[in-house]
């Protein structure tokens, strides 16, 4: 019979840690494909940042279009109310996303 030589390591040994998820390029700002991009998300960027200045995004987003719903008459009120519902779930996953990656 072998003798083990190398012991087993304890079982709550810490894991190596998983590398960090980073943003890929993308270009933005075309004014509906009027020229060429002008604005570009950098390669690189850790993803929890990135996700928090979406967070803020949205959420400027959703306030600007709660205002114009407020003054706005149909059918304008309408098409707000829709904006106000897909900003409304955009914001709750990325919310939900961030804090999960906070919560690990």
């Amino acid at each position: 019979m072998l003798k083990k030589i190398v012991p087993d390591p304890p079982s709550d040994a810490v894991q190596p840690a998983r590398p960090r998820h980073t943003t890929a390029v993308m270009h933005f700002g075309t004014c509906h494909q009027a020229h060429d991009p002008i604005c570009a998300v950098r390669a690189g960027v850790d993803a929890e940042d990135a996700l928090v200045c979406a967070v803020t995004a949205l959420k400027a987003a959703y306030e600007t279009n709660a205002l114009a719903l407020e003054q706005a008459e149909e059918p304008l009120r309408s098409l707000l109310a829709a904006s106000e519902n897909s900003l409304e779930k955009g914001l709750a996953l990325a919310e939900a996303v961030l804090r999960g990656m906070e919560q690990g």
